[in-house]
C-alpha cells in the first residue's frame, strides 16, 4: 500500500515520517548536550568536604539542567502532538519546523550561560528568549497545519483544531515574565520555567 504521508520539498517527494525522524533526532541530541555541562570534579582525591563544596558550586547548573530538560520534553511532546494527525505536509511545514528546531537546538548553549554567569540577567534574557521563541514557533507551526483541513486524519479532535492557543503554548508569556523578573532575581527568573510541566498537568490538551 502506498504511503499517504507525503509532501513536496525542493520539488521532490518526501515522507512526513522523515520530518518526524529528523525532529526526534534533533531533540535527542539537544537533551544529550544539556547534560554535558554537568561536570564531575577533575581533581582526584577530594575529601568529602571538598566534594560537597564542588557540587554546591554546580547547583545553578543542576537547576538550569532540570528546568531546561523539562521544558524541552514538553516541546517534544507538543511537536509530536502537532504532527501526529497529519496525512501529508508541504515545504512550508518543513521550514516552520526547522525554525522551531533552530531555537530548540540553541538551548544547550543558552542554558550553559546560566551556569557560567549565574548572577547575570543577560544570561537569563538569552536563555528565556530562546525558550520563548521555541514555544512561539510551535504555536505558529500548529496554527498553520490546523488550517490545512485537507491534511487531517478523519475524526480529529476539536481541541487540536481549535484550542486555546495561549493556554496551550504559554512559553512566550513565561519568557516575558522571566526576562522582567531577571532584573530582580536571576534564580526566580530561571525557576519560572518549572511552571512548564506543571502547566501541562493542570491544563491537559485531552
Amino acid at each position: 500500500m502506498k504511503n499517504k504521508n507525503v509532501g513536496v520539498f525542493f520539488g521532490q517527494t518526501t515522507t512526513l515520517a522523515r520530518l518526524c525522524a529528523l525532529t526526534d533526532g534533533v531533540y535527542a541530541i539537544v537533551i544529550t548536550l544539556l547534560v554535558l555541562d554537568l561536570q564531575a570534579p577533575v581533581a582526584p582525591g577530594l575529601t568529602n568536604v571538598q566534594l560537597l563544596d564542588d557540587l554546591q558550586k554546580q547547583i545553578p547548573n543542576f537547576i538550569t539542567y532540570l528546568a531546561t530538560f523539562s521544558v524541552v520534553a514538553v516541546f517534544w511532546m507538543r511537536n509530536h502532538w502537532i504532527l501526529e494527525p497529519l496525512e501529508k505536509c508541504n515545504a512550508k511545514t518543513f521550514w516552520l519546523n526547522f525554525i522551531h528546531l533552530m531555537f530548540v537546538s540553541i538551548t544547550p548553549y543558552t542554558a550553559s550561560l546560566i551556569g557560567h554567569y549565574e548572577n547575570d540577567p543577560i544570561a537569563v534574557i538569552l536563555f528565556s528568549g530562546s525558550l520563548g521563541l521555541a514555544s512561539l514557533s510551535l504555536l505558529v507551526l500548529h496554527r498553520y497545519v490546523a488550517n490545512k483541513t485537507e491534511w487531517h486524519h478523519e475524526g480529529i479532535s476539536r481541541q487540536w483544531t481549535h484550542p486555546n492557543w495561549w493556554m496551550l503554548y504559554p512559553g512566550s508569556l513565561f519568557a516575558l515574565v522571566s526576562i522582567l523578573l531577571s532584573v530582580l532575581t536571576v534564580n526566580g527568573a530561571v525557576a519560572i520555567w518549572f511552571l512548564g510541566p506543571l502547566w501541562v498537568l493542570l491544563f491537559r490538551r485531552r
